[in-house]
């Protein structure tokens, strides 16, 4: 959520001026020529027309912060200030043409009737540090170094209030925070991420080459290599929310990979030899994941900027590390991170663990953990391709052509129509069937959206050793809050087929 503290004071106190007073059509600026430099023209412009903009008749409390020629203009520029110190934002510009003669002002000036004291004391830089720090519950989660540490004011209803601005960079929340923090009290008066995130490009699979095709005719992994039929099902897209360095680092996905995948002007297109496709992949799938439930107004799952690693783990298999909070994606036989469902279902187990953490501590629970992940991977896949019906009800068919022979292959279906307790054999993959195909199934009756957020909305009401009788409660109750009920009868017989009931 947005902090708004001050927001609509701020609003009622700041207008931007941008007025030319009457007196200018007489010229009142002389030449900058005349006055010996583009800022004394300025200088005596503002003062000359002080009342049309709010400001002081000496403009003593105008810093000067810097004069900017170009071949059609001279532009300069003033910081409003108090006791010496700046109220941030607030500055003033002076636009001059080739001759020196004044063009326009833009204000952000704001009159100011009163100054807050310090009544008692003043905090320190560093306590304000720890102030802000606190306040974005950032501490212990990858903060970055502090980039700066000002006094100054802001204004609220007139009054100069004094604060810090601390800007701290932090990976979780993800962003360069920029926080007022009041000197005395240290309340955190206004937080704002001041990240201009970057959009770049990038090809991909989308969800993966098999069921984009719609069949494996020629499709097999070849020991990494490139070919026509696979570049054929390559995807240009729009890769949101990056930083701008360079790097696959943005607001819900951070890269660190063995190639360390980098390009300046943000164009990743790459041959699935490489290992940055896997990057591209990662990037380009989780963040549209994160994007996908914010959307469904869910902003406190997994908000965060999730570290991947990418080429440095050799075995078929990937995993989500609790300790670390780290995707890793392995790159045995078809490289894991080439599969959009793959790539979901361990974003899965993040978002589980994201929930409530330590969930999954009974086999069970395990099994819904892994019937979650199929169904973020099997939605996930049917939204990229929503034209087709090829790998419906399945999940993984480019990672599972290495090793499964069904057309399409497999690394899980959600269809197997298994029957708890008759079907349950005590190991989490294979249990999770029980529980991913009625998931699934309410996603075909109610709708992916709605089916999402019900699902998202009961891992709340779950504890680490819940399972499947709690799931089916928690489940109930998601609809209860978020449809008032409207969904529990068809929930409770979905369920049922699959043997699963509850008081």
């Amino acid at each position: 959520m947005k902090k708004q503290l001050f927001a609509a004071a701020i609003a009622t106190t700041i207008a931007m001026t941008m007025t030319v007073p009457a007196a200018f059509a007489q010229a009142d600026a002389p030449a900058a020529v005349a006055q010996g430099s583009a800022k004394a023209a300025a200088d005596q412009y503002l003062k000359q027309n002080a009342a049309a903009y709010d400001l002081q008749a000496d403009i003593a409390d105008l810093a000067y912060v810097t004069t900017i020629e170009t071949g059609a203009a001279t532009y300069v520029r003033y910081q409003q200030t108090i006791n010496g110190a700046p109220v941030f934002t607030q500055q003033v510009t002076v636009t001059l043409d080739k001759s020196g003669q004044a063009l326009l002002a833009v204000s952000d000036y704001t009159p100011v009737t009163s100054v807050e004291p310090i009544k008692s004391r003043k905090l320190t830089e560093n306590e304000a540090d720890d102030k802000a720090v606190e306040h974005l519950n950032a501490k212990g989660k990858g903060l970055w170094e502090k980039t700066s540490r000002q006094f100054g004011y802001m204004v609220q209803d007139g009054v100069a209030v004094p604060i810090y601005k601390i800007l701290v960079h932090a990976n979780e929340p993800f962003g360069a925070w920029e926080n007022y923090v009041h000197a005395e009290t240290g309340k955190v008066l206004k937080s704002k991420n001041v990240n201009q995130h970057a959009t770049g490009t990038g090809k991909v699979f989308a969800p993966n080459p098999i069921e984009s095709q719609g069949s494996t005719t020629g499709l097999t992994d070849n020991n990494d290599a490139d070919y026509a039929a696979l570049t054929a099902q390559m995807k240009t897209v729009s890769l949101l929310g990056l930083d701008g360095s360079g790097y696959l680092k943005g607001q819900y996905a951070t890269i660190m990979s063995r190639a360390k995948t980098y390009s300046a002007s943000l164009t990743f297109n790459y041959g699935r030899n490489s290992d940055s496709f896997e990057d591209v992949m990662a990037y380009y799938h989780i963040d549209t994941l994160q994007r996908y439930i914010q959307s469904l107004g869910i902003t406190n799952v997994n908000n965060r900027s999730i570290v991947v690693n990418n080429g440095k783990y050799t075995a078929d298999n990937s995993y989500y590390s609790p300790s670390t909070k780290e995707l890793t994606f392995g790159s045995g036989g078809v490289d894991d991170a080439e599969d959009a469902g793959i790539i979901a279902h361990e974003y899965g187990h993040s978002i589980q663990d994201n929930q409530v953490p330590g969930f999954g501590n009974t086999v069970e629970g395990g099994a819904m953990g892994e019937a979650f992940g199929d169904f973020l991977g099997a939605t996930h896949e049917d939204a990229l391709t929503p034209n087709t019906t090829y790998g419906k009800y399945c999940v993984g068919e480019w990672d599972a052509v290495s090793y499964a022979s069904g057309n399409p292959p497999c690394l899980r279906h959600l269809d197997e129509n298994k029957v708890y307790p008759r079907d349950a054999v005590g190991q989490v993959h294979a249990d999770g069937e029980i529980w991913s195909q009625p998931e699934y199934e309410m996603a075909q009756v109610f709708g992916r959206d709605v089916a999402t957020k019900i699902i998202i909305q009961s891992h709340w009401s779950l504890t680490p050793n819940s399972g499947f009788v709690d799931g089916l409660r928690a489940l109930r109750a998601a609809d209860q809050a978020l449809y008032g009920g409207a969904h529990i009868t068809q929930i409770n017989s979905i369920f049922g087929a699959r043997g699963i009931t509850a008081n």
